[in-house]
């Protein structure tokens, strides 16, 4: 099991970094595209601050810290203040978060799942997400919350 999440960890850092080089290619220069993320899971703030890691492919929203930590958010709705459930169809949202810290600190991969709650366009630039999440390797679910805020965002439609 803990193969399979270490390969499912490499990929999506792989395809985080793939998204932030399309990002780069797409936007003009002279604007910042960097991020800003917060990430609360069970009412404390596991991760927050800003990166240059910024991707997004369709209505997929990423942000990342290197191998360290990396945030995915599927089905991001289009407009201001639009909702995605998150669930299980074609059309909901999914929010992924990788990482090592984030609810142990023996520094071995982590990777989270959502399986309910929500993801919302707040503005043309945040987005906002809460629910529920659970392990691969555990089946104890958690409460989390955050926020992803990029220029980058603007694009989504």
């Amino acid at each position: 099991m803990k193969k399979s999440i270490l390969t499912i960890a490499i990929f999506l850092g792989a395809l985080s970094l793939m998204l932030t080089s399309c990002v780069k290619d797409i936007l003009p220069d002279g604007d910042d595209w960097g991020g800003t993320y917060e990430l609360i899971i069970d009412g404390e703030v596991v991760k927050s601050g800003s990166t240059e890691q910024v991707g997004l492919l369709g209505n997929l929203a990423s942000v990342s810290e290197g191998d360290d930590f990396g945030l995915f958010v599927a089905n991001v709705p289009g407009t201001k203040g639009g909702v995605t459930q998150i669930d299980d169809s074609d059309e909901g949202g999914l929010v992924t978060i990788t990482g090592r810290d984030l609810l142990k600190d023996d520094g071995s991969d982590e990777l989270y799942l959502s399986m309910s709650g929500s993801v919302k366009r707040a503005t043309s630039t945040k987005i906002t997400f809460e629910g529920t999440i659970t392990s691969l390797d555990d089946v104890t679910s958690h409460t989390f919350s955050g926020t992803l805020e990029s220029n980058a965002f603007k694009l989504i439609l």
